[in-house]
């Protein structure tokens, strides 16, 4: 628990959610590449916000001792209902892949640079940018059913 409380504090300070995409990419290339084993302990049940250039994008929620998995995105769908999908994460190579319900699948290249995680898009085993931080891990679980997400708290994105 201490983890935790220690990395949200990290990741909620004012430099880390003002990184320039320069800065990123940079930590990306230094940083410890992350396999299953540290992807898993830094997400089992926890909920993860992911950040680009300050705004917050979007979340997701790890079931506790499972693979399966939850995302709730910030931006509300055109009727102004949060937009959710589930799914399930699997270790491919060095990427960690995410097959989701509705949207598909998708595979991201982690690394652990000094206490921050940072996840960048993979298309065909190769790196393609959309480099994206995270700004928060809490505890809070996020359930989506019929394409909606109930939260202990609301959601509202930064800017």
């Amino acid at each position: 628990m201490f983890r935790i409380a220690l990395m949200a504090s990290i990741f909620a300070s004012p430099a880390f959610a003002q990184d320039s995409e320069a800065t990123l990419a940079k930590k990306i290339l230094l940083g410890t590449p992350m396999g299953e084993a540290e992807f898993r302990a830094m997400s089992d049940g926890n909920t993860i916000t992911y950040n680009s250039q300050g705004d917050d994008l979007y979340r997701e929620y790890y079931r506790p001792g499972t693979n399966r998995v939850v995302i709730e995105w910030a931006t509300p769908s055109e009727d102004g209902q949060i937009n959710c999908d589930i799914g399930t994460w699997r270790a491919e190579g060095e990427t960690i892949c995410f097959d989701w319900v509705r949207s598909g699948a998708v595979c991201s290249a982690w690394v652990n640079f000094q206490g921050e995680y940072i996840s960048e898009l993979v298309i065909d085993g190769e790196r393609r940018g959309n480099i994206e931080p995270i700004s928060e891990i809490t505890t809070t679980p996020l359930y989506c059913e019929v394409g909606m997400v109930s939260l202990m708290a609301p959601f509202s994105p930064a800017g």
